[in-house]
């Protein structure tokens, strides 16, 4: 009995432990249509690496617990610790049922807006992510998405 609570305890401490990838990562959006200093990641952040430009739908982008995980992941397994999402819609919505005030996932089967998307990567200081962490800092239309 003893033998099977301990196996039991060692494994729960290593799933607890294990790390997560793509984890770390905090997520900013701005504007991909923006001037360059408003979307601009403050002085201490490198950019690691630029995705291609790529469509996504409003539902895509907000109607999941964490849209951007996979470009997490593969900005952490570039080096990188902030992930900067660049959108601009280019197709409304399109459902008279769904209003843009409206939250797109209260709107089914609605797709919502179509945006262009750009991912760019970035390796930040703590200093830097400091300061992307505070409201109304550089990008001006930071708004931080996820964290887990």
């Amino acid at each position: 009995m003893r033998w099977a609570i301990l196996l039991v305890v060692i494994g729960g401490w290593g799933c607890a432990t294990a790390p997560r990838q793509g984890g770390g990562v905090p997520v900013y959006q701005a504007r991909l249509d923006a001037a360059a200093a408003q979307r601009s990641m403050p002085e201490g952040c490198r950019l690691v690496q630029t995705s291609k430009q790529l469509s996504m739908t409003e539902l895509d982008m907000e109607g999941q617990r964490d849209p951007f995980h996979a470009q997490r992941k593969d900005a952490e397994a570039a080096g990188a610790n902030a992930l900067l999402v660049l959108r601009k819609q280019v197709i409304s919505r399109r459902d008279p049922e769904c209003p843009g005030a409206s939250r797109i996932t209260d709107c089914p089967p609605s797709f919502g807006a179509w945006f262009d998307v750009v991912f760019e990567s970035y390796a930040c200081s703590p200093d830097a992510l400091k300061q992307l962490s505070r409201a109304g800092s550089p990008p001006a239309t930071t708004i931080v998405t996820s964290r887990r």
